[in-house]
């Protein structure tokens, strides 16, 4: 496979081109991609309808976009170009397993595939702000991480420290320095000092990325969140960031293997290469072992966190997103960590709608062939919730014309009407922690250390409902 040093290299020394004129040439691209391998079709019927030969269709443009088109180094003005056999052997070597974490918390980060009867993994943590007016850090880690089933922690990083807003590369520095070293101190207090710790930076400069390395940071068995950008776009910095962490021994994962429907790439079926590729390229370029699923979307643009109202049902895996997740399972081995919840919203009450809808996150996830990810700070009680929901799929072996069949009677029976869609309800860190907090504490209490009542109730009353409709969880 090709070595980081030469990827250094072609990122600094590749064909110059305008970012203007790669952008442009994004659509064109793509537009050619989706007539060469047929991928403009009917949508089917179902989700889980889409067959190998369209899913190896997707793959196939994606390896031949990055070696025919390439990747841009945003930071150079240049493109990183690769033949195919180059792209082709770092698929075949992509790791498949991958151990992260020291001593009795050194846990192993598995591929999974449809159909996977395998417990998943679960990482669990930030991708957050923190703000140190609410509890500490080490307090809010301790609780999070004495779930035994958890097998990485994703960090976190501040608004605010020492009273000072981290606003410049100096405090950036300081601020990543104590974030891993309060991180560090919640996982001795919680009695697992060797959990895996993937640090989320505040800042992509190659001093930001590299700053918490060390003994009471970052160690040869964590990791680092380097991102491809999109429109297939890397930076120099995290190459180099790569190098360090390559030479330590930590892993690496890709924050970003979305692919934008309505911008460069066009349409649906160009964001559905520039997904596959994304996943591709951070391996390729980054050594991102570890990976959000591949996924189709047309962003959050619209999105307030005040919220808008929606109509629609959503289906429970979109066809296009399934596609490129087959097309990645069938031809390589990626090690994908799927959001099994969605973000805590600030308003809500302890509520069953709220408890039903991770459920459903967390089951299809699991059925899907994902690990389990759950990241935005959720509180422990939701994870272990979301966790019984995966393990009940595991049990009634559910399949995906199950998922689907179940999204719907529960949509139906319990999720009707408009519902509130909201932004990133993490930007309240920002400007009104305690709001943030109120989402959180109705959940948990982290000074009593134990769900709240309302939760319990809750979560009796949906299991109930749950194994009444056919869900079996375990006893």
């Amino acid at each position: 496979m090709i070595g980081l040093l030469e990827i250094a290299h072609r990122a600094s020394n590749g064909p110059k081109m305008d970012e203007n004129e790669w952008n442009m040439g994004l659509f064109k691209k793509m537009q050619e991609l989706k007539k060469r391998h047929g991928l403009e079709i009917d949508e089917p019927k179902h989700f889980y309808d889409v067959d190998n030969a369209y899913a190896d269709a997707v793959y196939q443009a994606a390896v031949d976009f990055i070696s025919e088109t390439g990747v841009y180094c945003v930071t150079k003005g240049r493109v990183l170009r690769f033949t195919m056999d180059e792209v082709r052997e770092a698929i075949r070597e992509a790791p498949g397993q991958l151990p992260v974490g020291a001593g009795r918390d050194r846990r192993i980060l598995r591929a999974r595939r449809l159909g996977d009867t395998g417990v998943p993994n679960v990482v669990i943590g930030g991708h957050c702000p923190w703000s140190e007016e609410l509890i500490q850090l080490s307090t809010l880690v301790r609780e999070m991480v004495r779930i035994p089933r958890v097998d990485a922690l994703e960090g976190f990083n501040y608004v605010k420290i020492d009273g000072r807003t981290v606003d410049n590369p100096v405090l950036a520095i300081y601020a990543a320095r104590r974030a891993a070293a309060y991180i560090r101190e919640g996982l001795r207090k919680a009695g697992r000092p060797g959990l895996a710790f993937l640090y989320y930076p505040v800042l992509t400069n190659t001093a930001a990325l590299m700053a918490p390395i060390g003994e009471s940071g970052i160690r040869g068995t964590d990791g680092v969140l380097l991102s491809v950008l999109p429109d297939m776009k890397v930076e120099l910095d995290m190459i180099a960031a790569s190098l360090v962490y390559d030479e330590i021994g930590a892993y690496r994962h890709n924050g970003d293997t979305f692919g934008w429907a309505r911008g460069f790439c066009g349409g649906w079926e160009g964001a559905m290469i520039e997904s596959v590729c994304k996943v591709i390229a951070g391996w390729m370029i980054y050594r991102d072992a570890t990976s959000y699923p591949p996924n189709v979307t047309t962003g959050f643009d619209t999105w307030t966190i005040e919220g808008v109202k929606v109509e629609s049902t959503p289906p429970p895996y979109g066809w296009r997103t399934f596609a490129v997740n087959k097309a990645l399972q069938r031809h390589g081995s990626f090690i994908f960590l799927g959001e099994g919840t969605p973000q805590l919203l600030p308003k809500d009450t302890v509520e069953d709608e709220f408890l039903l809808t991770t459920a459903l996150a967390s089951i299809s996830r699991t059925v899907q062939g994902d690990n389990l990810l759950y990241i935005a700070t959720p509180p422990p009680s939701i994870i272990t919730w979301g966790i019984e929901a995966s393990d009940a799929a595991l049990k009634s072996q559910l399949k995906p014309s199950d998922l689907e069949e179940l999204w719907e009677r529960v949509h139906k029976e319990k999720l009707q009407g408009p519902s509130t869609v909201f932004g990133d309800p993490r930007q309240l860190l920002y400007y009104d922690p305690q709001t943030f907090w109120k989402g959180l504490s109705q959940h948990y209490d982290y000074f009593a250390q134990k769900p709240t009542i309302e939760f319990t109730e809750s979560r009796n009353r949906v299991i109930d409902y749950l194994e009444d409709i056919g869900v079996q969880f375990p006893s």
